[in-house]
């Protein structure tokens, strides 16, 4: 760690920001309804509350609460035979064994989607039960009595499941596109696939024995029992023996390279496609130093029996941390050239912080799932602090501090934390973000607690709740009980209240007194529901005679500060460590921008800086930002931020400026990259014969996309041939394929659409193809009888991105033969989500028919 100069010159703004952060983590976590916290719940809930809290016309309730747990549940067996994995099915059975608590069960309810219940027994008797399109629920008579265990044995089929589970069918006309199997069960989808309590205020420890046809891999939670061949049938048998929440539960069949990560205590493998094992360490090769890391921070040993990392194909999000067995997204395994353009080191520490942050500790109810992303998010930053010192881990919470400054607004209906929500998955899409401003609340709490009192709080939390589900007020005690604050105030403000503070801040010196003034105002909405925060706002003052750090106490709308220097300040820079969740707007003398652009304190005062000099179109600013641009020393972050603002001038000298320094290049690709995406502002005549230069030839993907892209902006024609060779290029995740795919399409060019047909073609790379598609939506005007009853088959796709894209595109193109197959699926389609899509499309295509008849 390297913020010890907080804990000495700036004491009390440590241990505020180490409050803050703390509180936002949680908010990722459990709903807060428990008796030890009834007081600050309903206290936070009406500020909680809007319309969507209630009914207006009977008055009903429509908050979501965790659901009562009448029995609690042990174990889950489930029994599984895939006869062929082409074939989109399955049998099962499964054995859950539970005990009833409190009073005696007459009936249990088991959420279960699709299922096609053939029986359901207790100890080998018949037990009477009841499937709707939801729920299973099995009567017993006479009812269990509590605190005795019973076993039930639901045998099963399932057919197709629209959600939870994925099958990947093989190409007749892709050999390498083998069948694949994966499931995905955040945050209420795993009841597509066995019968259970799917939310997250319940553990059970699992056990799956799953029958496949040899040749295929299998892998589960927990550790791996043993695998036993019978002619061309395998059964693979994993027990998680230690309980975890329903929708962790995971499987993934299929044909993978699996390469071991040394470790000396922890079994560490890394599944990927066939024929690419040879680039995983190069890609996950720092998982067992984050191991070592998380468990130091987090205090508790890595808490379960592996840790498998699998790169699945057709998977939605870009990684689910699934108990020991973490699902990533099919291309999450790099070459080196996609190495010098970024790496994956913050989606794996994300992950895997998750297996201490999410899985040995889990929300409680969804309201609390920051307690879950915050946490991993803020994992990451933990890593890139370990990995990169300060300028790492401050542009970590710079990048969550950015996003929330527009979006998480005082106005705004709904905080981090509430139960006002229909379905489960808006917890994760609000604008108080649970994986950013989750972060940077646990950054505020280790700020303000210092680093000694924050971390030990975090590893009494996790020792203390392990194994458990929490809720947000359970890190609030913790942190109380090792720092001896009262911390309601700060999980209130940050947590169950919506917004940021929007300061307006005005920096004055006095030469003649030495006098400093600082004057702080708060310019966000205040009124009786989002009052004026509290928060103690370091100011970092430079003179002569050596640097201090001042503190504002602002709890009203209006702050001030006042004191005298040693003499005239070189720089004032307002919160350099972040210590605050603020968007400030500072007025103070450019020459002091100046010199905290190049001596900053900190990157992210360095950045804050770069960033109020856009306005600033002047000989020495554009020298100052071409000096960072072309230094190597520096970090590429900053250099990227000084070229968005050179970027932003408008001046002859700054754009040529900037051409001089697209044409002399930088060795940095992550900064080369930005820098060429800058170029497509520039008149058309001088930059692109440049791009094309760059786009055929750059050693990277990430720089020959820009340069696509800067080609197709500015409609350069006459590199056209040059953009179609592009589309045969290969690159990590098809980028340059799908840039130039998309160009052609920007540039009208007929040549795209044969091309684009190619590629989206089931068995190429299914995050790839919706940009072939869209392109195809764009073209089809060129043969509209080839383009679209080709995306009209694709709307039967095995993929769901492409079954999406198919449907943008075809409304695109207006053509009414759209107009019935659309209609068709807006009725029936068993996917919701598909539905209210479908619906959409048809209104589009509608409106095209209705403008052209006009």
């Amino acid at each position: 760690m390297h913020h010890g100069h907080l804990d000495r010159s700036v004491p009390s703004v440590t241990c505020l920001a180490l409050l803050l952060a703390a509180t936002t983590s949680l908010a990722g976590g459990s709903e807060t309804q428990g008796e030890t916290n009834a007081c600050l719940a309903g206290k936070l809930e009406r500020a909680a509350f809007s319309a969507r809290a209630y009914d207006e016309a009977t008055g009903l309730d429509l908050r979501t609460f965790p659901p009562d747990r009448v029995v609690d549940y042990e174990h889950m067996k489930l029994e599984m035979r895939f006869d062929d994995l082409d074939r989109k099915q399955f049998s099962a059975t499964e054995t859950l064994r539970f005990t009833p608590i409190g009073r005696p069960a007459e009936a249990v309810t088991l959420d279960a989607v699709g299922l096609r219940i053939e029986s359901v027994t207790l100890n080998d008797s018949t037990v009477e039960h009841y499937c709707d399109d939801d729920k299973l629920t099995l009567r017993f008579d006479p009812p269990l009595p509590p605190g005795r265990p019973a076993e039930v044995v639901i045998a099963y089929s399932c057919l197709e499941p629209y959600d939870g589970m994925f099958f990947t069918p093989s190409s007749p006309d892709a050999p390498h596109y083998t069948a694949e199997v994966h499931t995905q069960g955040q945050t209420v989808t795993n009841r597509h696939w066995f019968a259970c309590h799917d939310f997250p205020n319940e553990r059970m420890t699992t056990e799956l024995i799953v029958d496949v046809p040899a040749g295929f891999s299998v892998s589960s939670n927990g550790r791996l029992v043993g695998s036993l061949q019978d002619g061309d049938r395998v059964i693979w048998h994993y027990l998680q023996d230690t309980p975890h929440v329903s929708y962790l539960v995971s499987l993934v069949i299929g044909k993978f390279d699996i390469v071991r990560i040394p470790h000396p205590r922890v079994p560490l493998q890394v599944w990927v496609p066939q024929g690419l094992g040879d680039q995983v360490m190069q890609t996950y090769g720092r998982t067992a130093a984050m191991i070592d890391l998380f468990e130091r921070r987090f205090g508790v040993p890595y808490p379960w029996d592996r840790y498998d990392q699998l790169v699945v194909k057709n998977f939605g999000p870009g990684g689910m941390e699934n108990t020991s067995a973490t699902t990533m997204y099919p291309t999450a395994i790099f070459d080196a050239t996609a190495l010098a353009d970024r790496d994956l080191d913050g989606l794996i520490a994300h992950e895997l912080a998750h297996q201490w942050m999410g899985d040995y500790i889990t929300c409680k109810d969804w309201s609390h799932i920051w307690l879950n992303e915050g946490g991993a998010t803020y994992g990451s930053a933990l890593w890139f602090e370990h990995r990169d010192g300060e300028d790492g881990y401050l542009d970590s919470m710079r990048r969550s501090l950015r996003g929330l400054a527009r979006r998480d607004k005082t106005t705004n209906d709904l905080p981090m934390v509430s139960p006002v929500y229909e379905h489960a998955w808006e917890n994760f899409r609000r604008a108080a973000n649970p994986y950013s401003k989750g972060s940077f609340v646990l950054h505020m709490l280790r700020a303000m607690l210092g680093d000694q009192i924050f971390f030990q709080g975090m590893q009494m939390f996790l020792e203390r709740h392990g194994l458990d589900t929490v809720e947000t007020a359970d890190l609030r005690y913790v942190m109380e009980e090792v720092s001896g604050l009262g911390l309601e105030w700060f999980f209130q403000q940050w947590c169950y209240r919506p917004g940021v503070p929007k300061l307006a801040v005005e920096i004055r010196y006095d030469g003649r007194t030495r006098t400093l003034e600082a004057d702080v105002v708060q310019t966000q909405d205040i009124n009786e529901r989002t009052p004026a925060f509290r928060f103690d706002l370091p100011v970092f003052v430079r003179t002569a005679g050596g640097d201090e750090v001042f503190e504002i106490d602002v709890r009203e709308k209006t702050a001030s500060f006042q004191t005298t220097l040693d003499g005239p300040p070189h720089i004032v820079a307002v919160d350099p460590w972040l210590h605050v969740l603020q968007a400030a707007d500072v007025d103070k003398p450019q020459s002091m921008w100046m010199e905290q652009a190049i001596n900053g304190p900190t990157i992210a005062a360095r950045h804050a800086a770069i960033e109020a000099l856009a306005d600033v179109d002047t000989p020495e600013t554009i020298h100052l930002l071409s000096t960072l641009i072309t230094d190597e020393s520096v970090r590429y972050t900053l250099r990227n931020t000084a070229v968005d603002t050179l970027s932003k001038y408008g001046s002859a000298q700054a754009r040529r400026t900037l051409l001089a320094a697209g044409r002399a290049g930088v060795a940095e690709a992550r900064v080369r990259a930005r820098l060429v995406g800058a170029l497509d502002d520039l008149e058309a005549g001088t930059v692109t014969d440049l791009l094309a230069d760059i786009a055929g030839s750059d050693p990277s993907y990430a720089t020959r996309v820009a340069a696509i892209r800067g080609l197709a902006a500015l409609e350069a024609c006459e590199h056209a041939d040059l953009i179609v060779e592009l589309v045969e290029f290969p690159s990590q995740h098809d980028d340059v394929r799908r840039a130039a795919l998309t160009a052609l399409a920007k540039l009208d060019d007929p040549r795209g659409l044969d091309l684009a047909m190619r590629y989206a073609t089931y068995g190429y790379m299914d995050r790839a193809r919706p940009a072939a598609i869209a392109a195809i939506g764009t073209l089809a005007h060129h043969d509209p009888d080839l383009a679209v009853p080709y995306l009209i088959a694709l709307l039967d796709d095995h993929e769901r991105r492409t079954v999406a894209a198919a449907g943008a595109a075809l409304a695109q193109t207006g053509d009414e033969r759209a107009v019935a197959p659309i209609r068709a699926m807006s009725v029936s389609h068993p996917q919701p989500r598909m539905r209210d899509r479908a619906e959409g499309w048809l209104e589009t295509l509608e409106k095209k028919q209705t403008g052209r008849e006009g």
